[in-house]
C-alpha cells in the first residue's frame, strides 16, 4: 500500500503559488523602487503632455498656465467637488 505523506501532489501546487507570490512581490517592488507605479509619474506624464499641446499650438499660454496650475494642485485621487 503507497503512502501519500503530506499529500505531496498539493504540496508541490502549494510551492508553485509561493514562489509565483514571491515573484509578484519582487515585480511590484522594483517597479515602485523605479517610480513607475507612483503618482509623480503619472503627473509627470500629464505634465509633459500639457507641454507638448503648448507647442504644437493647440493651447494657448493662458491655458497652459491653469492646466498646469490644476496639476500641481490636485493631487491624484482627489477630484473638486
Amino acid at each position: 500500500m503507497h503512502h501519500w505523506g503530506c499529500f505531496p501532489p498539493f504540496g508541490f501546487l502549494f510551492f508553485l503559488i509561493i514562489i509565483g507570490f514571491f515573484i509578484t512581490n519582487m515585480i511590484i517592488w522594483r517597479r515602485r523602487r523605479n517610480g513607475l507605479c507612483s503618482n509623480t509619474a503619472y503627473q509627470n506624464t500629464a505634465q509633459r503632455i500639457l507641454q507638448k499641446r503648448l507647442a504644437s499650438g493647440e493651447i494657448d499660454v493662458q491655458e497652459y498656465k491653469a492646466l498646469r496650475d490644476v496639476l500641481d494642485s490636485n493631487p491624484i485621487g482627489k477630484r473638486d467637488k
